[in-house]
């Protein structure tokens, strides 16, 4: 990247992602983006550990290493390093991977719930988020204090997963009190306090009630799609989508990191009950990694994981991607990005999806409707719906297919998320 010279100092602000693994890349990819497509920003991403799924693209900075013992070895010469790069740096999105301490003792009533919450918020926010802590411990240096971002007000939270999805409220009092900009996965929108100043307990603010110590503003919630820019150019992808929707055969594809996460039982049980109802009706086959010929003998034999480049080959190959059935999660991740990306008629439980989410993802961006295809809240209906699709012809499929292309341009491209961090964060 050029950099601008003023009086021997570079005109190039920093940007850091901290993190624990930086789940499915996600960061990295954001990362990228910034420095791609957003003007006058460089930004780097530090990890604890590198990734165990090799995603082609490696963290700038991992703190440690795993021998292969399974001891953890500390990289000396990269931890000075990400020192000197946080110190310096302008903004700093830290991702709380790890699970959160909520202290000693549980609350048996709802004013102890909030007075725990307001010492939680008004606390050192190190002693809560337990990666921001495990992270500032090997460092030796606290994020928010020792860095220009913190000292000028501009360290923000990215939430993604589970930990903030079950730990909402713990998470909410520390960002809203601690950090500016407060970034969450669409799916996980609802559960912020995007609308405090509408929320009371017994018609008192619950503001005051938490002891919320700055000024609050709705504009600081801001709601990011998941990137993903791979080696692939649309006209070669609508390509792609010509050739493989042209026979009778329909391949559908599931690649799960997470079982369970994914509802992958349920999603087997579901896609082979339909096949046999369908047998000498419509052609179809049902592959994971695991169990297709050419990838299963690629799968690490302990955790069935598989380097993206191989899952990337079956999805340009393949007609449907089942992301997940969990309406708990109620939302897709990358796994569905990259499949839109290549050219699959994409199915996901995204009841999560909620209007509000749909207003703060698309703001700064022109997207149309979502095209993954909502597959229910139960295995009956899930099944009623997938037997739906498989009888629509194949020329259909293919527009839907050229629908959900259109869709991940407009929202998911390095270049269309680096306009949201321009125009909402990075500010």
């Amino acid at each position: 990247m050029y950099q601008i010279q003023y009086m021997g100092e570079s005109k190039i602000k920093r940007v850091s992602f901290v993190g624990w693994k930086d789940y499915a890349n996600v960061m990295t990819e954001y990362s990228d983006s910034i420095n791609k497509y957003v003007d006058g920003f460089e930004s780097k991403v530090i990890c604890e550990v590198p990734h165990p799924i090799n995603y082609g693209k490696p963290h700038d900075f991992n703190l440690q290493n795993h021998d292969v013992s399974g001891n953890v070895i500390r990289n000396e010469e990269v931890i000075k390093e990400s020192r000197s790069w946080l110190r310096k740096s302008n903004h700093i999105i830290f991702a709380p991977e790890r699970g959160p301490n909520w202290g000693d003792g549980s609350p048996t009533n709802q004013q102890e719930h909030i007075n725990k919450l307001r010492s939680i918020g008004l606390g050192d926010p190190k002693s809560h988020l337990t990666g921001l802590g495990y992270v500032s411990n090997i460092l030796g240096m606290d994020i928010i204090k020792d860095t220009l971002a913190g000292n000028s007000g501009n360290v923000h939270l990215y939430h993604t997963g589970s930990h903030y999805r079950n730990n909402s409220e713990l998470y909410n009092i520390i960002g809203i009190n601690h950090f500016n900009k407060l970034i969450h996965s669409v799916d996980l929108y609802r559960l912020s306090w995007y609308d405090l100043l509408n929320m009371d307990i017994n018609n008192t603010p619950l503001n005051r009630l938490l002891g919320i110590n700055k000024k609050y503003s709705e504009e600081n919630h801001v709601t990011l799609y998941t990137s993903y820019d791979k080696d692939l150019d649309k006209v070669g992808v609508n390509e792609i989508i010509d050739g493989k929707f042209v026979g009778s055969k329909i391949l559908i594809f599931h690649a799960p990191t997470s079982r369970e996460m994914k509802g992958t039982d349920i999603i087997t049980q579901v896609v082979n009950d339909v096949i046999k109802k369908l047998d000498g009706v419509v052609d179809v086959e049902f592959i994971t990694p695991q169990t297709y010929y050419e990838t299963k003998n690629l799968c690490d034999k302990d955790t069935g994981w598989i380097d993206n480049v191989e899952i990337m080959k079956l999805k340009k190959r393949c007609h449907i991607y089942i992301d997940e059935f969990n309406p708990q999660v109620g939302y897709f991740g990358g796994s569905t990005v990259e499949a839109l990306m290549t050219g699959n008629v994409t199915f996901a439980t995204i009841n999560n999806f909620t209007p509000e989410a749909i207003i703060s993802a698309n703001k700064n961006i022109n997207a149309s409707v979502c095209p993954v295809i909502h597959i229910g809240p139960t295995p009956d209906e899930f099944n009623n719906i997938l037997m739906t699709y498989l009888q629509k012809p194949m020329s259909e499929l293919k527009e839907i297919a050229k629908t959900g292309l259109d869709w991940y341009y407009q929202t998911s491209t390095h270049k269309s998320v680096a306009v949201k961090f321009e125009k909402e964060i990075l500010i």
